[in-house]
């Protein structure tokens, strides 16, 4: 074919990863027998790589009574450990006066992810940032005859207090005692970034210390919770901005975002692409690493990460829309340059409470809202993003171990690329020297990447140069992200090659069934070797067997297809090659310690009952079954048709009323309002409080009004939004008393459509259509 184009890395010095127990004072016992340790290169779990990939979620900022059925989500989507701030406001706002009931009930919280089998990280300041008031600290703290973020006796005092309570909270839940509980992260942001300093007049330009004392007041923080009795496997602290890392004391993590409102200003109201999404080697002395230079060697710990980007929350200045797909690329290549501890922040939205002494958000921020366009939303929306990145996250609870220990390699020149680069291909390997995994990245924040056609690669692996695609080149479209195995181990049958993506194994009996996702526009290709197959059967694609003693399968990347090889010793093993809108629907639910999988745009849920979904309307269940011979079972499921009566009263363009009977919620989980209009912010408020807030960025204002049955009370809510103004302001100082601003340009503030969207919540049997 013309213009194809072969991309090539070699292998001839690479040199199987140097991987040796970690010199970190870190690792724990659990009273079953479970144990943590660390290499220099990944955590384990009982001497055996374990690839954690961690969700940020603010118990604080969710209803308890969610917590259960978000936490579910949670695990559904890949995840699990929690990392979650303990914010010092949010439970003593009010000098002495500590609270930890209701919403603020650490201890519930803990209990709740340890019976969904989620591990957590308390992540206990005393400084937090996470968009709140000063940081999380409480206003009373300033005005003292000390410095906060210091090594002064009078701050570590009241430091010593606040663990020392939340110590309280966690008796009994510690990892050596049985608990989830596996780690502690001290501080945060340490000589990094502070907060603004919401007590002065003017907001915007004043913060607070960013920390003083260096490593030494990591050391005391240290030991400050160890003496609350704080103990677990993990004791970390974020790494970046020259971050002081008293050496084997802590685990540092690292993060990226790819929306930056903190680079925005009214000078620079555009932000530039970020190196984020570009191939490095970050566990490597030798190589460049970009702007990864630690105060350490670079392979003594391994590279973890606590905060990529999972979303970004709106900020006055800077309104995103974040790209879904940029999620998934920037997963993608922190895994491929040597990342095995992935942490999103956040992972899960939220709401702001309400304080004594008035709203706790950072002013940059809205007052309520944190939904942070979140993979899974404020109100428990499910987003395009989690359907991105589920996948990949449950290929690393599958194969994480057989990642883990690969080393990364660049091609050539790939050091050298720039962020504005859209021309060149992006792609690296990671491999052991024989078995390996190809990640190409074609997406880029803040720019549109070229399309890649005709493409293939060749990868010397083993001694031998693997070529692949055989049959079709790739065409890789602009903010496409993905990764290809090669030489992969499928139950004893060689998958030398494949242009889907693995996701994860179920087995059943004699059975194993590998699930893989096809790339959009490509077809899936998959390269076996036939040594030990006696047969292979497809149920739509097809099957030749070439003189190289190999087979060559593929299927359309339109249709999905159950592959069948039976093999000589009586054994089947299958492969499942899903669309990428089938592997949107996939969930992984574990049942009795075997995985069950089920494809529907429901969400699943556990209950007491059993398996319950949340669903905005009717839908169909697939439930994989490999010990059958055509795989999977269907199930229609029918909910109620609900069409709540919101009547609309239209005050003014930018202000509106709704009402609400009191039986509006009957039958529902939750009542979702969608709302599209065009201003700067938006307003909800009942009986003249406000309850909810938006920056407009151009998406809906979703509120779920489940989570304000103050409002479901009143029967009522008014919707209001201040101009989006397109102009300029300029200044009239022919005044004698005092400037006066004029605006001039278009000032819009208008609302378009309301609707409500019910969710619904039912049980059904699976194992009965």
């Amino acid at each position: 074919m013309q213009n194809e184009k072969v991309y090539r890395i070699q292998t001839d010095s690479y040199k199987p990863k140097e991987i040796y127990p970690s010199s970190l004072k870190l690792g724990g016992a659990h009273p079953e027998g479970d144990h943590i340790s660390f290499t220099n290169y990944y955590m384990e779990l009982n001497g055996k790589p374990y690839f954690a990939v961690c969700g940020e979620f603010h118990y604080s900022r969710y209803p308890e009574t969610e917590w259960d059925t978000e936490l579910q989500k949670m695990k559904l989507s890949g995840i699990t450990v929690i990392p979650t701030y303990i914010f010092w406001n949010h439970h003593e706002e009010m000098e002495g006066e500590f609270h930890w009931e209701g919403n603020l009930n650490l201890r519930k919280f803990v209990e709740v992810c340890g019976r969904n089998g989620l591990y957590v990280i308390l992540r206990i300041g005393p400084f937090c940032h996470g968009e709140v008031r000063n940081g999380g600290l409480p206003d009373w703290l300033f005005g003292r005859a000390f410095d906060v973020r210091s090594n002064d006796e009078g701050y570590l005092n009241y430091v010593s207090r606040l663990y020392n309570e939340i110590g309280k909270q966690a008796a009994g839940l510690l990892y050596k005692d049985g608990g989830p509980v596996i780690g502690i992260q001290l501080e945060n942001e340490f000589r990094a970034a502070a907060a603004l300093w919401e007590m002065t007049a003017k907001q915007g330009d004043e913060y607070m210390s960013g920390g003083t004392g260096g490593a030494e007041h990591i050391i005391r923080l240290k030991e400050l919770a160890q003496e609350a009795g704080l103990t677990a496997p993990i004791y970390s602290i974020t790494g970046w901005g020259n971050a002081p890392v008293p050496e084997d004391e802590v685990l540092p993590l690292y993060g990226g975002y790819a929306y930056t409102p903190w680079t925005v200003n009214e000078k620079q109201q555009q932000q530039k692409p970020t190196a984020e999404y570009l191939f490095t080697d970050y566990h490597n002395d030798t190589n460049e690493a970009r702007d990864f230079a630690p105060p350490y060697a670079r392979t003594k710990y391994p590279f973890a990460c606590c905060e990529m980007g999972g979303g970004m929350q709106a900020w006055y200045l800077a309104r995103f829309q974040v790209d879904p797909e940029s999620v998934l690329a920037m997963s993608l290549v922190k895994i491929a340059s040597g990342c095995n501890f992935i942490g999103y922040y956040m992972f899960h939205g939220g709401t702001n409470p309400i304080g004594k002494t008035g709203y706790l958000n950072e002013s940059t921020t809205p007052k309520i809202t944190y939904d942070f366009q979140a993979p899974i939303g404020e109100f428990g929306q499910i987003r395009a993003s989690n359907h991105l990145i589920r996948p990949l996250h449950y290929f690393l609870q599958t194969f994480g171990g057989l990642l883990a220990p690969m080393g990364t390699l660049l091609p050539e020149g790939a050091s050298g690329l720039q962020p504005e680069d859209t021309e060149t291909l992006r792609f690296s390997v990671r491999t052991d020297g024989h078995t390996g995994f190809l990640f190409v990245n074609n997406y880029q924040d803040h720019i549109e990447m070229s399309e890649h056609e005709g493409i293939r690669f060749a990868i010397e692996l083993g001694g031998e140069t693997l070529a692949f695609p055989r049959t079709k080149p790739l065409t890789v479209r602009p903010n496409a992200s993905f990764f290809l195995p090669m030489n992969m181990n499928l139950s004893g049958v060689q998958l030398r090659s494949a242009t889907a993506q693995p996701v994860t194994l179920q087995q059943s009996g004699d059975v194993n069934t590998y699930f893989f996702l096809m790339l959009e526009g490509n077809d899936g290709e998959f390269v076996l070797g036939d040594q030990g197959v006696a047969s292979i059967e497809v149920d739509r694609g097809v099957v030749v067997h070439e003189e190289s003693r190999e087979y060559i399968i593929t299927v359309s990347s339109d249709t999905s297809s159950l592959i069948r090889i039976y093999c000589q010793d009586g054994s089947e093993v299958r492969i499942y090659a899903m669309t990428a809108a089938e592997a949107a629907l996939m969930w992984e639910l574990d049942k009795d310690g075997d995985k069950q999988i089920l494809f529907s745009t429901a969400v699943p849920v556990w209950s007491d009952k059993g398996i319950e979904f949340v669903t905005s309307s009717s839908f169909t269940v697939r439930e994989y079954e490999g010990a059958s011979k055509n795989g999977f079972t269907s199930y229609q499921v029918h909910v109620p048709e609900k069409k709540p009566e919101l009547p609309i009263v239209r005050i003014h363009d930018h202000k509106v009323a709704l009402r609400f009977t009191p039986d509006v919620m009957d039958d529902l989980e939750d009542l979702i309002l969608n709302i599209s209009y065009t201003g700067n912010v938006g307003y909800a408020f009942s009986d003249g409080q406000l309850f909810h807030d938006h920056f407009h960025n151009g998406d809906p204002w979703e509120i779920g009004l489940a989570r304000f049955p103050q409002v479901l009370q009143a029967g009522g809510i008014v919707l209001e939004t201040t101009p989006l103004r397109i102009g300029k302001t300029t200044f009239s100082d022919d005044n004698n008393m005092a400037a006066e601003q004029r605006f001039e340009g278009e000032k819009i503030a208008v609302f378009h459509d309301i609707t409500a969207v019910p969710i619904y919540r039912g049980r059904m049997n699976l194992g009965r259509k």
